[in-house]
């Protein structure tokens, strides 16, 4: 397939040879269309003579930069099957998606220890073949894994199709950016979110993206200082909320976070220094875009209302979705589509607001019984625990119990928190067990991991879901301890 013919290609081949396409780093650093067009097709033809063509399977890894993107384009007007890969992956997580997905290349940016925490201009590329790899089974053009947050990583796959798709709906939507606006994209592109409503979303409005040079908050609150619209997600506008003073967003129209819930702590802080209400939007690695609130009218927890074209119910609380097809690469069955109809589950718990039609978000379903048996709404304990000026966060497990994991300092015990959440819950407080930890454990992405099996597996946990034994009482400082774990 050549670069003409390639799902995205009219998007490269349609700008003006003068348009700035995107840049990082302090003004000047610019990357026009003419050269994002002539990098593709240069890093085609050199990767096509390592024999990379139709079916091929290729891995990216590494620093996100221009080099890395440009690749990606390249790979798809060679119709390869890209499977991009986390850049905070580490080296025994990276092997094992790698064993799993079985590219038959791999190509890294940034040399073997290539940083996660910038962003590169151009970089290293190394390209290497892999024994024992496999061509593409299915005509997925990019593989990507789930977060993994409550269970193991699923590798899910899009179609050029299904990608188009999702721009479409994206398009649709009131607000997005428009074409000759500047907008930043604080998270790294290969996150689903950041690379569809951001670079991809860019690219086909004929908008300029703007990539912070570091993580540092700093970095991001100077990309966000020349963009009309920022794209990021919670840990980015928290960064944004409390920058140094001398930073100002004075053209910034659309604030839109996405891959994590918002605390309402931090969308108020935002929105009063910068006047802008952080909007939300919410999906999945396997659906792509499920809902938004692009205003952030509705308020912190709420994720919006559905987007044209995609179907969804309620089950039980928590919010499937309906899939054409199966997205999941190498599952030999459709693991994870109820009842073989394509219906997947979320395993998010919504409540549906009748009047507005938006969904607010409640939790994360962690385990075999519903929370309601607990009478208790996950999010809603999560920002009461937040609220204490000791807790950094939390985050609610649970299973045949409910656990809570809270990141705090020396200073607290499991008596202090039950006090207070007994003050602002009541009774259905007698239900949480706390355990006090540094800080909470998180997949590569920097989620919030809520398995208990992985939790388990990393040690954090004695076993899965153990229960209190019957009659003794733990010490609540120290017995027990575990990698910092306080039970």
């Amino acid at each position: 397939m050549s670069q003409q013919s390639w799902w995205g290609a009219q998007w490269l081949v349609h700008r003006a040879r003068g348009d700035v396409w995107a840049h990082t780093g302090p003004p000047g650093t610019e990357v026009g269309a003419a050269v994002l067009r002539a990098e593709t097709e240069r890093l085609a033809h050199i990767l096509r003579c390592y024999g990379i063509g139709p079916g091929s399977t290729v891995a990216l890894h590494g620093t996100p930069s221009f080099t890395q993107l440009w690749s990606l384009f390249a790979l798809w007007s060679l119709d390869a099957q890209v499977v991009l890969l986390e850049p905070r992956l580490g080296k025994a997580e990276r092997e094992a998606l790698l064993e799993l997905s079985a590219p038959q290349f791999v190509i890294t940016f940034g040399g073997p220890r290539g940083r996660e925490d910038v962003f590169a201009g151009e970089c290293e590329v190394l390209v290497r073949r892999r024994s024992g790899g496999r061509p593409a089974r299915t005509g997925h053009c990019l593989v990507q894994f789930s977060s993994g947050t409550t269970g193991r990583p699923k590798a899910v796959g899009r179609t050029g199709q299904s990608l188009r798709v999702e721009l479409d709906r994206l398009e649709a939507l009131a607000g997005m950016p428009l074409a000759g606006e500047r907008v930043a994209v604080l998270g790294p592109p290969a996150h689903s979110f950041f690379l569809v409503a951001g670079v991809l979303h860019a690219l086909r409005a004929g908008a300029c993206v703007v990539f912070p040079s570091t993580q540092a908050p700093d970095a991001l609150a100077e990309a966000a200082s020349r963009s009309h619209v920022v794209i990021g997600g919670p840990p980015h506008f928290a960064a944004l909320a409390h920058a140094d003073e001398r930073f100002r967003l004075p053209d910034l129209r659309l604030a839109v976070s996405g891959g994590d819930v918002l605390d309402g702590e931090t969308a108020g802080a935002f929105a009063r220094r910068y006047g802008v209400l952080v909007g939300q939007g919410y999906g999945t690695t396997e659906t792509g875009i499920l809902a938004t609130d692009l205003s952030g009218g509705a308020g912190p927890g709420a994720v919006g209302t559905p987007v044209a074209g995609v179907r969804t119910r309620i089950v039980g609380g928590v919010l499937h979705v309906h899939l054409p097809d199966s997205p999941y690469v190498f599952e030999e069955s459709d693991e994870g589509l109820s009842g073989g109809e394509g219906w997947m589950s979320t395993q998010d718990l919504v409540a549906l607001d009748p009047a507005t039609g938006v969904l607010r978000l409640r939790g994360r379903q962690s385990g075999p019984r519903r929370f309601e048996q607990y009478g208790v709404d996950p999010l809603r304990v999560e920002s009461v625990l937040r609220a204490h000026r000791d807790v950094t966060d939390a985050v609610v497990l649970g299973a045949d119990a409910l656990d809570v994991l809270v990141a705090c300092g020396d200073g607290l015990t499991r008596t202090d928190l039950g006090a207070w959440c007994h003050r602002f819950l009541g009774p259905s407080a007698a239900s949480l067990r706390y355990r006090l930890v540094p800080e909470l454990p998180r997949t590569a992405s920097g989620k919030v991991l809520r398995d208990r099996d992985r939790l388990h597996g990393r040690g954090w946990f004695p076993c899965p879901a153990a229960p209190r034994p019957a009659g003794k009482e733990r010490d609540e400082r120290g017995e027990g301890r575990r990698r910092g774990v306080h039970t």
